[in-house]
């Protein structure tokens, strides 16, 4: 098997596993006024990186071109949010095993994107660009959700 494939069954794995474990941790209600809370949408947001996680293990496995670019918006993503929650803009609600795997996952997505290890479309300068801009973007929307919730 090829280690492409490995990887992408690693991911889709790791990010169906955290799925299930933050839909079982999530509130959900039929009551109108707490949709409109911050604190309601906020339960969600680790939902997104691993269905993102996802994404990115299905593109590995499928060979598909955009794999690099999916997996630079992921590693930019977590490490912008991570860092915006040491800077304190920004608290995640991921904890901290979870921060931590998706940080290694990070890691190695970002390593895989940026050297074209797996020989798939390489990353042209505005796609670095508009990755980290998704990743920001990403990370922000939460603070500013925050600001007005």
């Amino acid at each position: 098997m090829e280690i492409r494939k490995i990887i992408g069954i690693v991911f889709s794995v790791i990010s169906l596993i955290t799925f299930s474990i933050f839909i079982c941790r999530t509130e959900f209600s039929i009551q109108l006024q707490s949709w409109i809370s911050f604190k309601y949408y906020m339960q969600f947001a680790p939902h997104v990186l691993s269905i993102m996680l996802l994404y990115c293990g299905l593109y590995l496995i499928r060979k598909n071109p955009k794999s690099n670019f999916a997996l630079a918006i992921f590693g930019y993503t977590i490490f912008e949010l991570v860092a915006l929650d040491w800077i304190g803009i920004v608290s995640n609600n991921l904890g901290t095993i979870t921060t931590i795997l998706f940080g290694c996952c990070a890691i190695i997505a970002l390593w895989i994107a940026h050297s074209n290890l797996l020989n798939l479309k390489r990353l042209s300068w505005p796609e670095v660009l508009i990755s980290i801009f998704i990743g920001a973007l990403e990370s922000l929307l939460l603070f500013y959700l925050n600001s007005i919730g």
